[in-house]
């Protein structure tokens, strides 16, 4: 099933889609560690221009050393700025499909809790029915009971998990058309 930009298959999909978690949580750690890294350089960067600038007033250095000082310092921080912009533009874009690929696992894993609950349902309405078959000699009230107790629990998780499926659908989808703005 396609969900998102990502391909699902049934089975080894949620294990494709710890992979592709994993691997986007790793490239977003890269990137707030890198982002501080640039963040502490062009402070210290700022620093520098300072004193060059403090330095070329009071020191004992010629306008044109300064000047070159700056142009230098003034390059490595326009670098630096425009790879912060860079790695904020990646942030962005591995939190959104983070964000999707975290909804389309809940998504992989709810169906197959479904269908496990179906497969439940269908072993106790058997159950019900080998009980209930008429002319039958004896009718076990209470194991009938408890069938129809269970089989009611069942019904109910199944309504608030498809709801759950398609409420986290429609945040999926969502989240795939703000990322086409």
């Amino acid at each position: 099933a396609w969900f998102g930009r990502h391909r699902v298959q049934r089975g080894s999909g949620v294990q494709k889609l710890d992979t592709m978690i994993t691997h986007l949580r790793l490239l977003l750690a890269d990137v707030v560690a890198r982002d501080n890294q640039l963040a502490t350089l062009c402070r210290q960067l700022r620093e520098q221009s300072e004193h060059v600038v403090t330095y070329s007033l009071y020191g004992d250095t010629d306008l044109g050393r300064s000047l070159t000082l700056l142009n230098d310092i003034e390059q490595r921080l326009v670098a630096a700025e425009t790879e912060r912009r860079h790695l904020q533009r990646i942030r962005e874009r591995a939190e959104h499909e983070l964000e999707s690929l975290l909804l389309t696992k809940g998504v992989e894993q709810a169906k197959a809790r479904l269908a496990s609950l179906y497969s439940q349902k269908l072993e106790i309405e058997a159950a019900l029915a080998q009980l209930t078959v008429p002319g039958a000699p004896h009718i076990d009230l209470d194991r009938a009971g408890q069938l129809e107790r269970a089989a009611d629990a069942l019904e109910h998780e199944i309504r608030q998990l498809q709801q759950e499926i398609n409420e986290a659908s429609e945040r999926a989808a969502r989240s795939v058309e703000e990322q086409g703005r």
